[in-house]
């Protein structure tokens, strides 16, 4: 990377993992350059050459394998109890870019009635979002008191953004809980106690064995979709109903 990258010094990079890719003898390096969403870097041990991409599921039924692990999703869901396609995101409330996906995920909701939507917790680094692991804390403890108010409190968050800092994020978090009619004294010491800790680690744990390392992502009936803020309505509308003619393959 240095011998690469080294000629411009505004450049900076950080090794996220090295791992094995899914295609034997290939090393998967996960990189993040100045802070920006991670990429991978595909290298053969001996060869002096690296890929720069993302692989992608390929063959009859490329989805099956996601949607087999997608199914320990449990956070909190909207939609039929037995749907035609499930939608998972993963999101991760400092993001600004899972700020832009929620009213696009809201009106997915509404075109989509044979849809059910999970939400799952994927706090990004504190080095990146410093408060993000302890809004994700409050919304899981949100999700299990009332899942209902759980939606009202995340667009409270989304909305609120800009004014939350570390320093004051507990205060800060629990007036959002309060505005979304939660108990906020209760939501506090929920999001404090162990076993919330193990609940959002175990989502970050899942998102990670899909290979998530951006928010939001989403997978729609497996097939992972990345800034659906930026695709054309019409066209996530195709893709949806696309899965829907094709549930379960």
């Amino acid at each position: 990377m240095q011998r690469t990258l080294g000629y411009d010094p505004s450049l900076t990079w950080t090794v996220i993992d090295i791992r094995e890719s899914p295609i034997t003898g290939l090393a998967d390096v996960l990189i993040s350059i100045n802070k920006q969403a991670p990429q991978h870097i595909y290298l053969a041990p001996g060869v002096e050459m690296a890929v720069i991409g993302e692989m992608i599921p390929f063959g009859a039924n490329p989805f099956a394998p996601a949607r087999q692990k997608l199914r320990a999703a449990d956070g909190p869901a909207r939609g039929p109890k037995t749907p035609v396609i499930e939608i998972v995101e993963f999101s991760d409330l400092e993001c600004p870019h899972c700020k832009a996906a929620a009213p696009i995920v809201e009106k997915l909701i509404a075109d989509f009635p044979q849809a059910r939507v999970t939400f799952q917790q994927f706090p990004l680094p504190a080095t990146l979002h410093p408060w993000a692991m302890k809004a994700a804390k409050y919304a899981d403890c949100a999700g299990k008191a009332n899942p209902e108010a759980f939606w009202r409190y995340i667009d409270n968050v989304f909305e609120n953004q800009g004014s939350i800092a570390l320093v004051t994020a507990d205060d800060k978090l629990q007036q959002l809980a309060t505005a979304a009619g939660l108990d906020a004294a209760a939501l506090a010491a929920c999001a404090s106690s162990p076993e919330t800790e193990a609940r959002v680690n175990k989502s970050l744990q899942l998102g990670q064995s899909l290979d998530v390392n951006e928010t939001p992502t989403v997978f729609i009936n497996g097939r992972r979709v990345k800034g659906i803020a930026n695709i054309p309505y019409d066209q996530l509308k195709a893709l949806v109903q696309f899965e829907i003619d094709r549930a379960g393959k």
